[in-house]
């Protein structure tokens, strides 16, 4: 008798084992099989649900290694009595996305060895046959398709009693989608089946379990080292249990592997009957669970009733077997979770009422899964373009209630309450929230925080932190704010801010000018032939309209501090609440609006003018405005002309809420908090003036580039809506750098203490809180000039599309096979010589080759 595997293995042997396993998971190869699977398999998923397969199913056939794979499983299927290749492109895509998982390294935790045996051609081996294995103890539970995995196994392994369940192995598996947990077997528990249910439950993933592994023979494809979540390497190798081998091992060499416990037979039965049954009742019970809970009956209205109708008539009365889970997975469960307003119950009953689901028969609880995972997905209130047009053709209006209105107020869509909720819970958690906001009306409250933020991180412009998007440079607080609101809604709000938190820059500013005109007159005191004094190196920071651009330019390049070994360059600052008064003027708002755009990343600009005043060189642009006006102006700065500068994703463009006219309290001065509140404010502008170096921020750069993920999956989604990925792609900046100035000066005592500081949940809200504002004030402003954007590019290039010629359909019409008589009759020639010199030309260009004498085969499936 020879063994596979011997567990009772000494030190070093372990250590040789433990090496090739760990080997085979960092491989590269092995980690490039498991990223192609899941691209292919996604890719696949995707094209499915927008009905785009033929255009992924030729790419795929068209590349090296598909091509290399198909010959050599057409050469086995020769040899083969059954056929196993299909005949159509379609399955054989599907096939070569399979194998990719299936050529993985496999493990078999559950058996030690296998005994000798002969195989179907005689051959005398160690197969891998369940009736030749001897069981180690150990027992798998395959959690197929569970949602978050991650997060599941972190709150496993936080359990208490984790060590107790005798887990020593549990990984993501090869697909993305599934867990498999490798534990020790308990006696009292049963079998393997047994077992395997019964951790299952424990671990709150009975739904998901997989009976696939009650053979003790079943193979388990290993993963990449990085989906490894926890790995007990001793009792992995080590660990064999004989009195569970004495107890289950004859019974399973007998093929004995079905549950033993009433309880998982009484499942397994459930399950049996579940697929057999017909599907013809509105909403069968989910076998889930041996005592399953009757859900209440959902009824349905007329409007639901005609969207039920018009779901089968897009999808009819069936689809084919193999697209069934993905097109449940990847849309329908989607779409009506967004019909439902993300109620699960609603859906899942719904989906019973469509065709081809009564027909597909599906496993027990998986469309309750699908349609549970997509209700848990934050849905933004635009429908997918494809589900509206649905929606549209069953009658259903999707005017938001208040359109219907003629005294509407389109900023009602804006959740100020929500915001100015959440900013009032942190007065007292924030320094110098309280003290910006309260004075002021609440609508302005989301302004007001925008605004504060630019002017505090103005005043700590020395200090830098390091950004997803480029690890290597700083990052630095950069600011566009522009306020939009009526007249009279409080804009005068801004210059309150500006005389507090701008104090430090505007006294350096105020020194900057008197010595400024001091040297003027004692030049102009002197004469022109004179020789004049050097002009004072002391440089203004704070710019209104009125300014020379040889002014701003030469303060920009010569207004620089090092900071931690580099020279870093100040910020120039515009504050002004009369924006309206200046924009339709020429001069200085024109010539510097390059430099608007380039101030959002501190982007290289130069000036190399002949005249003698003015500064020549190369600079970094860092110059950060808060503005406010009215809503014309906003339509002037940015429109369909000129809006694809990108000058409306580089700024923070809060409106100003709408004003009630209410009569403000009337109170003294030496009754209110107002002057408490300014000089609070103004001592922290000069200790934030103070602040120099790297803001311990990357936790709050992880956070929000998750956040900017899960928004990135939604936009894919939704018909892979360009305009809203545009307008997704900048809000993390404003999430930090909105957060920065109030995160670091609710940290500042820790920070004096230890040198740094943690970020922690509370910041996270703060953020999370400057995000959605941000995000929803670009939908709001922008989001309909950027999807006519992205519409008329594709109807220019529906009216330049090339259009196909007659020599490249006969190509196409060509079989995969042929001879040089079909060819010629494809292609119209006369006779087979004189098909000859467009044979040979295909074959010069590789889009065929010959196969035998007057035999070919295509290479492509289409010319250009």
């Amino acid at each position: 008798m020879k063994r596979v595997f011997q567990p009772s293995i000494n030190a070093a042997t372990q250590e040789l084992v433990e090496e090739g396993l760990k080997s085979m998971m960092e491989h590269p190869k092995n980690n490039e099989l498991i990223d192609n699977y899941r691209e292919m398999k996604r890719q696949m998923e995707e094209a499915l649900a927008h009905q785009a397969v033929d255009t992924l199913v030729r790419e795929v056939t068209e590349c090296e290694a598909y091509r290399k794979w198909l010959a050599k499983e057409l050469k086995k299927d020769e040899r083969r009595t059954k056929k196993r290749m299909p005949d159509d492109d379609l399955h054989r895509v599907k096939l070569y996305i399979g194998q990719l998982k299936t050529s993985l390294p496999a493990v078999i935790p559950t058996v030690t060895h296998f005994t000798e045996s002969k195989d179907q051609w005689g051959r005398i081996g160690l197969w891998r046959v369940q009736s030749n294995g001897y069981l180690s103890g150990l027992d798998v539970v395959d959690g197929d398709h569970v949602p978050n995995p991650e997060a599941r196994i972190e709150e496993w392994l936080k359990r208490e009693d984790f060590k107790d369940l005798g887990i020593v192995w549990i990984f993501i598996t090869p697909s993305g989608e599934g867990v498999k947990i490798i534990f020790k077997a308990r006696e009292e528990w049963g079998n393997l089946q047994d077992n395997a249910y019964q951790m299952a439950e424990t671990l709150g993933i009975l739904d998901y379990c997989d009976s696939q592994t009650k053979n003790a023979d079943h193979a388990h494809f290993i993963p990449k080292m990085s989906d490894v979540k926890y790995i007990d390497w001793k009792e992995l190798f080590t660990y064999e249990n004989p009195a569970y081998e004495a107890r289950f091992g004859e019974a399973y060499r007998r093929g004995e592997s079905e549950p033993t416990q009433p309880r998982w037979q009484e499942l397994e039965r459930q399950r049996s009957e579940a697929r057999k049954q017909t599907a013809g009742a509105t909403a069968p019970q989910p076998i889930a669970a041996v005592a399953p809970k009757t859900e209440t009956p959902v009824e349905f209205s007329a409007e639901d009733e005609a969207f039920i109708k018009v779901l089968n008539e897009y999808y009819g009365p069936t689809l084919p077997p193999h697209t069934k889970h993905d097109r449940m997975q990847t849309e329908t469960s989607h779409w009506l979770c967004y019909y439902n307003d993300n109620d699960p119950q609603r859906a899942i009953q719904m989906a019973y009422r469509l065709d081809w689901v009564k027909e597909w028969n599906p496993n027990p609880g998986e469309v309750e899964d699908l349609c549970k995972s997509a209700a848990k997905k934050k849905m933004l209130s635009r429908y997918p373009k494809a589900l509206k047009e649905l929606m549209d053709k069953a009658g259903i209006n999707l005017e938001h209630p208040l359109a219907n209105g003629k005294d509407v107020n389109p900023l009602a869509l804006l959740p100020f309450d929500r915001w100015c909720d959440t900013i009032e819970s942190l007065f007292d958690v924030f320094p110098c929230l309280r003290e910006v906001c309260e004075p002021h009306p609440r609508r302005l409250w989301p302004f007001l925080l925008f605004a504060s933020a630019a002017m505090m991180g103005t005043c700590m412009d020395l200090t830098y932190y390091y950004f997803y998007a480029d690890e290597s440079e700083r990052t630095r607080l950069n600011y566009i704010i522009w306020g939009v609101g009526d007249p009279t809604s409080g804009k005068r709000s801004l210059m309150r801010l500006m005389n507090l938190l701008l104090a430090p820059i505007i006294a350096e500013g105020e020194l900057a000018d008197e010595s400024t005109n001091t040297w003027k007159s004692e030049t102009d005191a002197k004469g022109a032939n004179k020789e004049k004094d050097q002009r004072p190196e002391i440089y203004n920071r704070m710019f209104g309209y009125r300014s020379s651009n040889s002014e701003f330019i030469r303060s920009m390049i010569n207004c620089k501090e090092e900071v931690d070994g580099e020279m870093m360059g100040r910020h120039m600052v515009t504050v002004s609440s009369e924006k309206d008064l200046e924009i339709g003027k020429a001069g200085s708002w024109i010539n510097r609006s390059n430099m608007v755009l380039e101030s959002f990343h501190g982007e290289y600009d130069s000036q190399h003018y002949s005249n003698k005043q003015s500064v020549s060189g190369r600079f970094k642009v860092f110059w950060n405005m808060i503005e406010t006006f009215t809503p014309p102006t906003l339509k002037v700065l940015v429109n369909e002309r000129n809006f694809n500068s990108g000058l409306d994703t580089r700024t923070g463009t809060i409106p100003m809420g709408e004003d009630d006219f209410t009569m403000m309290s009337l109170r003294r001065k030496e009754d209110s908090n107002i002057v408490a509140y300014n000089e609070t404010l103004r001592q922290w502008a000069y200790k934030l003036d103070q602040r120099r170096g790297e803001l311990p921020l990357w936790p709050l750069v992880e956070h929000v580039h998750k956040w900017c993920d899960d928004r990135r999956a939604i936009a894919e989604f939704n018909d892979r809506d360009k305009a809203d990925w545009l307008l997704i792609k900048r809000v993390p900046y404003y999430g930090i750098n909105v957060s920065a100035p109030y995160i670091d000066m609710r940290h500042w005592e820790e920070r004096e203490k230890t040198g740094t500081y943690t970020i922690d949940d509370t910041d996270r809200a703060l953020c999370d809180l400057v995000l959605d504002i941000q995000y929803r004030t670009q939908i709001f402003w922008y989001y309909e000039l950027h999807r006519l954007y992205y519409d008329n590019q594709l109807k220019d290039a529906a009216q330049q599309r090339r259009r196909t010629n007659k020599f490249i359909e006969c190509f196409r019409s060509l079989p995969e096979e042929f001879t040089t008589e079909q060819f010629a009759q494809v292609f119209g020639y006369a006779n087979a010589r004189s098909a000859s010199k467009t044979i040979d030309r295909f074959l010069k260009d590789k889009a065929i080759e010959r196969t035998k004498r007057g035999e070919y085969r295509k290479r492509v499936q289409s010319i250009s």
